[in-house]
């Protein structure tokens, strides 16, 4: 590992200032799960490490009628353990933190960190983008909020600019006549990459039982997560039929573009989309139905 230097700030616009006085030398550290191992194995060298870990006020989640809110500094462990937002309508965001590599790791690592990584196979994004999840971005004296789904532009690039911090998620409410699941095929429960990840998110008229609304989200088998319109627009204004999720796998499948590469074959991938879409969704509706009960 290369010498650095190593800022500390404690506040946010302290952080602001040297993360643009000091550009793309800089690395922003807030759990540092994935910063630390690519400066110990060379993939990365900067030239200051800016540590946001001491700014108060950023570790934070926010539950209400209105929607969710989270800090950038709430670690990936705590929304795994919290039992408000396990039983919450938000539930696929905790289940997702619980399937994100080793509990060492979720004790260090973010979730707002977990986005701005933007791994094709990133366990907390897929249920974002399905919660309609924005980014809430801070710079030199400017605020802008981006929803998640426009952030992402590629493996490890976002829309983020040098000296912009991603300090919130903002979540909108959600109807309880909504359900949101989250899926992730590895070898492992958890230290192991998704070779599949599916999030669903469903929401149905009470008085029709039609579907209004869906998103279907697919990880690692493309070179971000993904949504598939094509198979969502099969859901809205259906009844939610064996068939009619049967065809929303089929196209979600058809739509998906994975690579061969040391974990699984594109074949498999393609074959395990269709299949993790039907599961997702059968788990999605079944929260909506126990919600009825």
């Amino acid at each position: 590992m290369h010498d650095f230097e190593y800022l500390r700030p404690k506040s946010l616009p302290e952080a602001v200032t040297a993360f643009n006085r000091y550009g793309k030398d800089a690395r922003l550290l807030a759990g540092g799960t994935e910063l630390v191992n690519e400066m110990r194995f060379g993939k990365t060298q900067p030239k200051q490490v800016i540590d946001l870990k001491h700014i108060e006020g950023l570790d934070y989640l926010d539950l209400s009628s209105a929607g969710l809110r989270i800090g950038a500094l709430y670690r990936v462990r705590d929304a795994e353990r919290s039992v408000l937002l396990r039983r919450s309508r938000y539930g696929a965001i905790s289940f997702a933190a619980g399937t994100l590599g080793s509990p060492q790791v979720r004790n260090k690592a973010t979730i707002v960190g977990n986005l701005c990584r933007c791994s094709p196979s990133a366990d907390l994004i897929p249920p974002l983008l399905a919660l309609d999840a924005r980014a809430k971005i801070t710079g030199n004296g400017t605020e802008r909020v981006v929803e998640v789904e426009k952030m992402l532009l590629g493996p490890g690039k976002t829309v983020l600019e040098t000296g912009e911090i991603v300090t919130e998620l903002e979540i909108p409410g959600m109807s309880e006549h909504a359900g949101c699941s989250y899926y992730k095929l590895s070898p492992r429960n958890s230290l192991d990459l998704a070779i599949v990840g599916v999030a669903v998110m469903v929401r149905m008229d009470p008085y029709t039982s039609r579907c209004v609304d869906a998103r279907i989200v697919l990880g690692a088998v493309a070179p971000t997560a993904i949504r598939v319109p094509k198979a969502e627009a099969v859901f809205v204004g259906s009844r939610m039929s064996e068939s009619t999720i049967e065809e929303a796998a089929r196209i979600a499948s058809d739509e998906s573009k994975p690579l061969d590469d040391v974990r699984a074959s594109a074949w498999y991938r393609k074959k395990m989309v269709g299949v993790i879409v039907k599961r997702t969704t059968g788990i999605a509706m079944g929260q909506i139905n126990k919600k009825r009960r």
